[in-house]
Order: C-alpha cells, then sequence, then structure tokens
C-alpha cells in the first residue's frame, strides 16, 4: 500500500486556502449573525455571548456596532475565536469534506454548512449555557424563535464563501499571473486587426508603400 503525500507547492496552496478561506468565512459568519442581532431578527448577540462566556464579566456600550467589537470589551475575543474557529472548520473541510464528497464545491459547501452548524449547537452553545445565567435553549432558541435559522443560514453563507475560496485558492492556475495581449485587447475593443507598423516611404519616387 502505497500513500501518495502532496507536494510542497501543493501543500503550500492548502495551507494558504484554509487560512485565507477560513478567516473570510469567519469574518462573513459574524456580519450576518450581528447583522441579524441589530436589526432585531434575533435577540441572540453572539459575539457579546461568546466573549462573556470565555471571558467571565463584560461591559457593554450602548449603540455597539462593527461585528460587536466596538464598544464591547469582549468583542475582540469573541472576534479571535471566531477568526480562529473558522480556520479549524476549513481545515477540517480541507482534510476529509474536500476528500469524502468528491462533488461540486457547492455541494462540499453545503457538507460544510451542516458541520458548521451541529457545531454551534453541540458545541458553542452547551459551552456558553454552562458559563452563563441566562438560559439559551437549542441553537439559542431561547432567545428568539428565528435564532436556530439565523444560525443556519449564517451558516449556509460563510460556508458556500468558504468552501468556493478554498477551491479558487488550491488550483495552482489561481497563483499564476494572467497573460495579458495587449494587441488582441486593442483590436477587440477597436475591432481592428491590424498591426500598428508605420508605412514605408520609398524615397527614391516619392511615394509611400503601405
Amino acid at each position: 500500500m502505497t500513500i501518495s503525500l502532496p507536494g510542497l507547492p501543493a501543500l503550500a496552496r492548502g495551507i494558504a486556502g484554509v487560512l485565507m478561506a477560513g478567516a473570510i468565512s469567519a469574518i462573513l459568519f459574524l456580519i450576518c449573525v450581528q447583522g441579524s442581532f441589530h436589526e432585531g431578527i434575533t435577540d441572540f448577540d453572539f459575539a457579546h455571548v461568546l466573549g462573556t462566556a470565555v471571558e467571565g464579566t463584560a461591559t457593554e456600550k450602548s449603540g455597539a456596532e462593527a461585528l460587536g467589537v466596538i464598544g464591547d470589551s469582549v468583542g475582540p475575543t469573541a472576534l479571535w475565536i471566531t477568526v480562529i474557529s473558522g480556520i479549524v472548520l476549513l481545515a477540517f473541510h480541507a482534510l476529509v469534506i474536500v476528500r469524502v464528497v468528491r462533488r461540486h464545491w457547492v455541494v462540499q459547501g453545503i457538507a460544510l454548512a451542516v458541520v458548521m452548524f451541529l457545531a454551534i449547537g453541540l458545541i458553542y452553545i452547551p459551552y456558553a449555557d454552562a458559563h452563563l445565567d441566562t438560559p439559551l435553549g437549542p441553537w439559542g432558541v431561547d432567545q428568539g424563535g428565528w435564532t436556530p435559522i439565523v444560525f443556519a443560514g449564517s451558516s449556509l453563507i460563510a460556508s458556500l464563501v468558504g468552501a468556493r475560496c478554498y477551491d479558487l485558492a488550491e488550483r495552482a492556475s489561481w497563483w499564476e499571473p494572467e497573460k495579458v495581449a495587449v494587441d488582441e485587447q486593442l483590436a477587440e475593443l477597436t475591432g481592428v486587426d491590424e498591426s500598428f507598423e508605420l508605412p514605408e516611404q520609398d524615397t527614391e519616387r516619392g511615394v509611400i508603400r503601405p
């Protein structure tokens, strides 16, 4: 039995893809859940609950915005934990989902969304519930009936974007600089398919030849 290991360039692309896609998907997830909270769709303040559960105490000012970080003493903690969690999830995506679900990146993204939604309900919510006095309920349902739907929708959006980013970053062609043919692009824009050579002048006869 032989095991083929990825080459160094492929390994570097995979690591870069995990880091990039993990950070992007985490920020996008945070934008979705915090946006839903500020719009009144749910009463669940994801960033504040996560930061408070980790640090134990928090002071929150009124009007806290920008991903729940500005104006909240535990906001930066929640931001970094979310980003790290996104990278861990994308590492799982690269090592497991991509190899098991050998389908289009959209299908792989949906599989990642299921994993993310389960991680929220089975890891994050029980951890926060154990460290806070306010009951949260399954997937935060005690903070509003729309909370599980917000988590599901945010997971789907973030996972699809993360899966697409990783799919692109893993390709060698995505890192190669694109060769631009200036003459061909000018010909397409002007509709003139001719070279830009100057006409030659016949000095002996005093005429100009094309």
